[in-house]
C-alpha cells in the first residue's frame, strides 16, 4: 500500500495552540485529514466527491468541531496506509 504523503495547511500560522491540519491527496481516490498536532492520532479519509463537499460544508459554517462528516471513515491508529 503506498502511505499518504501529508501537506499542512496553507492557512496554518505555525504558532502553539493554533489549529491545524495536513491533507494527503497522493492515494488515487482517497484523500486523508489528519491534526498536525497528533501526527500518530486518527485520520480521517474521504473520497473525492465527499471531500469536495466537505470543503463546502466547512466554507459555510456547517460542520461541527469534533464530529466528522457524514459519510466519512475514521482509522483510529496511525494512518500511515489507507484502508485495505
Amino acid at each position: 500500500m503506498t502511505p499518504f504523503e501529508f501537506v499542512k495547511s496553507s492557512f496554518s500560522g505555525g504558532n502553539a495552540g493554533q489549529e491545524c491540519v495536513e491533507v494527503a491527496l497522493n492515494v488515487p481516490g482517497v484523500v486523508a485529514v489528519r491534526d498536525s498536532k497528533v501526527v500518530a492520532g486518527p485520520v480521517i479519509c474521504f473520497g473525492p466527491a465527499l471531500w469536495d463537499a466537505f470543503r463546502s460544508h466547512v466554507a459555510d459554517g456547517d460542520v461541527l468541531p469534533g464530529r466528522p462528516a457524514e459519510g466519512a471513515s475514521v482509522i483510529p491508529r496511525r494512518g500511515s496506509s489507507p484502508p485495505a
